[in-house]
């Protein structure tokens, strides 16, 4: 069994110093995966919050849609809008059909 040697002052200070340049790489990249992950989260809140109020205003389009569409269903806007465009409104015919025996 070989006898370990013993440090030299300048070896100790060596590894001291290269624990502490570890340690402050690490700190600095907890730092940046920290500052990285946060930024992440605000766009991905901004864009949810984008999102909700696009959602919203199409919801409300949607209905404004929806209530043109059924206003221009009644009988009597039908026929409003025709005699402006110079539509003639048809007579109803009566068919009359005969059966022989």
């Amino acid at each position: 069994m070989a006898k370990k040697r013993r440090l030299s002052k300048a070896d100790k200070l060596k590894r001291e110093n290269i624990k502490w340049v570890f340690m402050f790489v690490l700190l600095v990249l907890t730092i940046a995966v920290y500052l990285a992950s946060f930024i992440e989260a605000d766009k991905t809140q901004s864009s949810i919050d984008f999102n909700k109020k696009t959602l919203v205003k199409l919801t409300e389009d949607l209905k404004v849609k929806k209530n043109s569409v059924e206003r221009m269903k009644r009988a009597d806007v039908i026929s409003k809008k025709a005699k402006e465009i110079g539509l003639v409104s048809s007579n109803p015919e009566t068919i009359i059909i005969k059966i022989n025996d």
